[in-house]
């Protein structure tokens, strides 16, 4: 058995892959599985992903195309190390990351170990390393346990966390494989849910028995801010309510609705309705005037939506929680609309500065 299986989606990545692969081959941990996982590519990823097989330690899966979470899952059905990491084909890790990582998981005990990442941008070539603003004098329960409520939504005292980028992402832990397969974690597929992964490591914080945080920044995740500044995404209030319904479905089963509901709530206003608002007035939304106007007075019409508006939780919150949830309240399409038109067109503009 394998110390680590290492789970890469492959999906049109011909540019990165060879960085990518090339940093898990040059681990210092030589005992590694290393899953290249096809999910149908149409360019030459999967020629390339071949030619890596050399190394007995490398495995290419080809698969019908399912998305990023179904990817992830083939993989892991397909696992046998002792521990799961995931990364993304476009990103990269540091020569030592799964030694430091194993050694640390081994001495802890941990099911689940959470680690920081390097953020690469790629219009300016500017890195920035990115960890959680935990104080290594904490209590190991009480860090997890913040991270956990972090996870489900902000409150009044968030504070540094509200800065805290990729939270939520597979990719940013090592996870035991026999807990994880035990647990049924599972991903899910991101045609019908939005931050697929968000939910899985929701569920893994909750029922880890113990979570380590480890020093360090191994991993190199790329970023493009003009990507994320322009992108439209087509029912993305709807895939981001289907993410909101599934942990709010886990929290109730395991009786923690009571403790975290109202976090959870203002997560679907603060990142979900929120987000989606800014997404209808991104530059590539084919739609008209009156589409777009149907579009922000369908969020604001949504039930879930005007529940969690009509929650006081955000008021104890920053400015900004107060002002999104005043206009989400109101359901007044109007002034909405006219706020997320401008808000949309300052934040490319930031973009463009970076």
């Amino acid at each position: 058995m394998a110390k680590v299986s290492v789970i890469v989606p492959v999906y049109n990545v011909e540019r990165y892959l060879e960085q990518c692969v090339g940093s898990i081959l040059r681990q210092t941990l030589r005992d590694l599985e290393i899953l290249l996982v096809n999910d149908a590519s149409t360019d030459g990823s999967l020629a390339l992903a071949r030619r890596f097989e050399d190394d007995p330690r490398v495995r290419v899966i080809d698969k019908p195309h399912g998305g990023l979470g179904d990817t992830r899952n083939w993989g892991v059905r397909e696992a046998s190390g002792e521990y799961l990491a995931f990364v993304d084909s476009d990103d990269w890790l540091e020569d030592d990351a799964f030694e430091r990582l194993t050694e640390a998981a081994d001495a802890g005990g941990a099911d689940l170990t959470v680690f920081n990442f390097v953020r690469e941008n790629v219009t300016d070539g500017v890195s920035r390393v990115c960890s959680l603003p935990i104080d290594p004098a904490a209590p190991r329960e009480e860090t997890a346990a913040r991270v956990l409520a972090e996870l489900i939504g902000p409150s009044p005292d968030s504070g540094a966390w509200r800065s805290v980028e990729m939270l939520g992402c597979a990719w940013r832990r090592l996870y035991r494989r026999s807990w994880f397969v035990e647990n049924g974690l599972s991903y899910y597929k991101e045609q019908e849910v939005m931050l697929e992964d968000l939910p899985v490591s929701i569920q893994a914080h909750a029922l880890a028995g113990r979570v380590l945080f480890a020093d360090g920044a191994y991993y190199h995740y790329r970023y493009n801010p003009d990507s994320l500044s322009t992108r439209y995404r087509p029912g993305k209030m709807e895939m981001l309510l289907s993410c909101y319904r599934i942990v709010e479905e886990f929290l109730s089963s395991r009786g923690l609705s009571e403790q975290y509901g109202e976090r959870h709530q203002a997560w679907l206003l603060r990142s979900a309705a929120h987000s989606a608002l800014v997404n209808a007035f991104s530059p590539n939304n084919p739609a008209s005037f009156a589409g777009r106007w149907a579009e922000v007075r369908g969020i604001l019409r949504q039930p879930l939506v005007q529940r969690a508006a009509a929650s006081r939780y955000l008021d104890g919150c920053t400015k900004a929680d107060r002002l999104i949830r005043a206009l989400l309240h109101s359901r007044m399409t109007l002034p909405v609309y006219l706020f997320y038109s401008s808000y949309a067109r300052s934040l490319r503009r930031d973009a463009g500065k970076k």
